[in-house]
């Protein structure tokens, strides 16, 4: 039986990828401040352990060997917190810790979430034309903890590989997130504010996310950053007025109305390298995995996807 400690595991992310794991007949050490989500999720090979980061030091105590170790954890994905630098330099040092505790439990291979929102950082350090926003120290801070641990990585003698997801959605995602907001908007028959749209995008459903993550655990090749999402992108107007259009076709969107503040330039990572290693992509359809989720956020109480939506650039 393979094994694997998941950490975030009562996210939205790390949730999903645990029920996903049980169903593939793994052993899953589940990592959370707060445990009691996962009670739903238990089965024997189910481990629960509550633990915060200034607990991670203590985790090869409590766990005498698992193969593999994902990293979901993180405080300040968006809001406030994610503009924070010492919120997101406490998620760096916790990350670190967490490889060094899969080093001491005998892991095979770690592996961490990264954002898609670290091109953005990349464009800047490379170009210069750029000038990053207030947002992007959640960004860097994933970049920096992605280029310590693989220091630590290669030090230490254990595989690692980054995984930047795209835009996740799907029954689950109780965030304020940009995917949430709009979708909303969309069932209570109101039109969100909306950029231009005119460059790329991606809306990932989760069963597929946690498809990829497994992939990349399993034959990701040793160092490599893979992106988490569609081989094929769209413009995000595409995208904006596909999902419009299963939702409340009777809608008229005007986009522009919003300024673009920052276009993702995928140029800085290849949408096939994962396929290629592993064989693995995306293939949820895209109509069905945005009725899934928008038939979930209806049943919801009414603040989820009810706040503000983050910058427009659609920030993972």
């Amino acid at each position: 039986m393979y094994t694997a400690i998941v950490t975030g595991a009562t996210g939205f992310i790390g949730k999903a990828f645990i029920e996903y794991l049980l169903e593939k007949d793994y052993q899953v050490y589940g990592i959370s401040r707060n445990t009691e989500n996962l009670k739903k999720l238990y089965q024997s090979n189910l481990i629960c352990i509550e633990a915060d980061f200034s607990a991670y030091e203590t985790l090869n105590q409590k766990i005498d060997h698992a193969d593999i170790f994902y990293h979901f954890a993180w405080e300040g994905v968006y809001g406030d917190k994610a503009k924070d630098p010492k919120i997101q330099l406490k998620n760096t040092e916790a990350t670190c810790e967490a490889l060094l505790q899969a080093v001491k439990i005998g892991c095979n291979k770690f592996v961490f979430a990264g954002t898609i929102a670290e091109l953005e950082i990349l464009e800047y350090l490379d170009r210069k034309k750029v000038v990053p926003r207030k947002n992007c120290i959640y960004a860097a801070a994933k970049l920096n903890t992605e280029i310590m641990c693989k220091i630590l990585a290669k030090s230490y003698g254990i595989a690692f590989n980054t995984g930047l997801l795209a835009n996740t959605i799907g029954p689950g995602d109780t965030s304020h997130r940009s995917t949430n907001t709009i979708l909303s908007k969309f069932l209570k028959g109101e039109v969100p504010q909306l950029v231009k749209g005119e460059g790329l995008n991606d809306w990932l459903y989760i069963k597929d996310a946690v498809r990829l993550l497994e992939a990349i655990g399993q034959e990701g090749k040793n160092m490599k950053t893979y992106y988490i999402g569609h081989t094929e992108l769209w413009p995000l107007k595409k995208i904006i007025t596909r999902a419009k259009d299963i939702v409340a076709p009777e809608l008229d969107l005007k986009f522009g109305t919003m300024p673009d503040q920052f276009l993702t330039n995928y140029s800085y990572l290849s949408t096939y390298e994962l396929y290629e290693d592993t064989g693995c992509k995306a293939e949820y359809d895209f109509d069905k995995s945005v009725q899934e989720t928008a038939e979930w956020l209806q049943s919801q109480p009414p603040f989820v996807g009810s706040s503000p939506p983050p910058p427009p650039e659609m920030r993972s």
